[in-house]
């Protein structure tokens, strides 16, 4: 589902402040495989998670989603290919300032009773007419994260996705996330700190200074539910 062969990403090539984050990076995930990618701060990951999902331009090398090589699209295909084939969570949120928190869930898309539900389980009913600007982060990232599942992607790339939650929160999302996964057969690519939530992911891929320096294949996932958060 995903592939990328040999990639590297230079910021400012060949400038006096030129800088590598990535240093020829294979990765190789199956559908349906729920992927964590770990790694310290500065360690390239969200670079990556940003290059395999056709957010940022690669220096070289090669990327492969869903049969596609993201790195020979134009400026049109890239967009199409984002509102197609993948759907993104950012640690940033990336709300719409001017339209409420359900405006900025389903923008184009139909309104379902699954998201509904979620809203109530994810007490998020009592801020959902309120402006991003008028709600704590963890109500933005609820609703970003539910944006993201809206669109019924293949790809689901998620940035930090708990990293503004609590653990009861934390343990909500998580567990939509591997219902997805496990029923829908979802992929989904994960970046984070939180070494628990390697225990949950099929695939633990680490970086460090641009390089991937482990990968494992976890033969025993559990279940969100069993895991203290």
């Amino acid at each position: 589902m995903i592939k990328s062969s040999n990639i590297t990403k230079v910021f400012n090539k060949n400038k006096q402040n030129e800088l590598k984050v990535l240093n020829g990076i294979d990765i190789d995930i199956a559908e349906g495989e729920f992927c964590t990618i770990i790694g310290k701060s500065g360690s390239g990951k969200t670079t990556l998670l940003k290059c395999l999902s056709g957010l940022e331009k690669i220096t070289s090398g090669e990327i492969e989603v869903n049969h596609k090589n993201v790195v020979h699209l134009d400026k049109k295909e890239v967009n199409a290919f984002r509102k197609s084939d993948i759907a993104f969570v950012f640690q940033e949120y990336n709300l719409i300032d001017d339209l409420t928190l359900h405006e900025n869930i389903y923008l184009e898309h139909e309104e379902s009773d699954e998201i509904e539900d979620l809203i109530d389980e994810w007490d998020l009913r009592k801020a959902i007419h309120l402006f991003p600007s008028q709600c704590s982060g963890g109500q933005q990232q609820k609703a970003a994260i539910l944006r993201a599942l809206a669109k019924k992607a293949k790809i689901l790339f998620c940035d930090e996705p708990t990293g503004a939650l609590d653990g009861k929160s934390s343990q909500e999302v998580l567990s939509v996330l591997q219902k997805l996964q496990l029923k829908n057969q979802t992929t989904i690519v994960l970046i984070t700190h939180n070494e628990q939530i390697t225990k949950i992911s099929t695939r633990i891929i680490t970086v460090h200074d641009g390089n991937k320096i482990d990968e494992v294949i976890n033969s025993n996932v559990e279940l969100v539910e069993k895991l203290a958060w």
